[in-house]
């Protein structure tokens, strides 16, 4: 055993530390360098199974550089090559898919600013606010697109929750943070007959959303209305509604809730997610602590638990309905009294 106090001990000490240090910078290279041959647009090009030289020719660099490069996206799972051909490893070609639910450019994205919300929130002391750009980033990130892929999901979900789906399906829809409209877009997708009313704070994640429902054509059915949901003061009108509960500050939560149990006709359900909980892997527990300081940062509650959820809402007078435990995280469905 080595005595800590001893030269030797501190040495072994500083090495410990140094190796970790080493270990966080060789994830930050490798993200460097995934982030740099997707702009390039390699990304695309070994969606099909593609020679070095072919390659080289692609990138315009070195054959020897090629493999190098090649070879560290080789090694952190990015690519994989057989009988001298290289492409996408599956995993990352569902990531770079054009049906992906969540693309590799946003995943890229969302990556690049969590590093540096975290600095910011060590600089400052003063609340993390997000610019317009960057809260289409965590939109796009958490909201995914509507696709086949993300119908399937949701067809999934919603066999967890068929009370849910039986509110909307032929209902309106009250869609609270909806961001880019993901979900609520699905559903429409889904469901023919649903109406829905979304509302986005953020003018540039409520105008991508706006775009996206005139590209799935449902505008008719789908209103998007970039307001503080504290404002809206529609009454006794929908049949179902969905809380996007993770992107509301402390400040404006209880009167957001009320906005809601008004809104809801009586007896109508709300569903509200349980997006984070501790984790148990020791693996996670730097990323759920960074997350943590970034969204406390912001004045928003981190990973509130489904039972905090449910006190939360019983608190303006929702009443529980059921907490259904799914792949998705817990799923609290609350109801407005029927007798309201």
């Amino acid at each position: 055993m080595t005595d800590d106090a001893t030269p030797l001990g501190r040495l072994a000490l500083a090495r410990t530390a140094q190796s970790r240090v080493e270990e966080l910078a060789t994830g930050a290279q490798a993200l460097a360098l995934l982030a740099m041959v997707h702009e390039r647009g390699w990304t695309s090009f070994l969606a099909e199974p593609r020679g070095l030289d072919q390659l080289a020719a692609f990138s315009r660099l070195p054959a020897g550089r090629v493999a190098n490069l090649v070879g560290a996206l080789e090694a952190v799972g990015v690519v994989e090559q057989h009988d001298g051909q290289v492409r996408l490893s599956p995993a990352y070609a569902e990531l770079a898919a054009d049906d992906a639910m969540i693309d590799l450019g946003t995943v890229l994205d969302r990556a690049e600013l969590m590093i540096r919300l975290v600095r910011a929130a060590a600089e400052d002391a003063g609340e993390l606010r997000l610019g317009g750009a960057d809260a289409l980033v965590i939109a796009k990130a958490v909201g995914g697109r509507p696709t086949p892929v993300t119908e399937a999901v949701f067809q999934h979900l919603y066999a967890e929750v068929p009370e849910y789906a039986e509110a909307v399906r032929d209902g309106r829809l009250l869609d609270v943070g909806c961001g880019v409209a993901g979900a609520m877009l699905t559903s429409a997708s889904m469901f023919p007959n649903m109406r829905a009313v979304a509302i986005e704070l953020v003018p540039a994640v409520a105008a991508e959303a706006e775009s996206r429902a005139k590209r799935l054509g449902v505008t008719d059915r789908v209103e998007v209305r970039c307001m503080d949901a504290r404002d809206f003061d529609e009454r006794d009108a929908f049949d179902a509604c969905f809380w996007a509960q993770p992107f509301f500050p402390e400040s404006s939560r209880d009167a957001t809730l009320r906005m809601i149990r008004g809104a809801l006709k009586p007896g109508a359900l709300l569903m509200i997610q349980e997006m984070e909980s501790e984790p148990e892997d020791e693996a996670q527990r730097l990323p759920f602590a960074l997350r943590r300081l970034v969204y406390e940062g912001q004045g928003v509650p981190f990973a509130p638990t489904a039972e905090q959820l449910v006190a939360e809402a019983e608190a303006v007078g929702l009443v529980p309905h059921r907490m259904v435990p799914t792949n998705f995280g817990r799923i609290v469905l609350m109801r407005r009294p029927a007798d309201d």
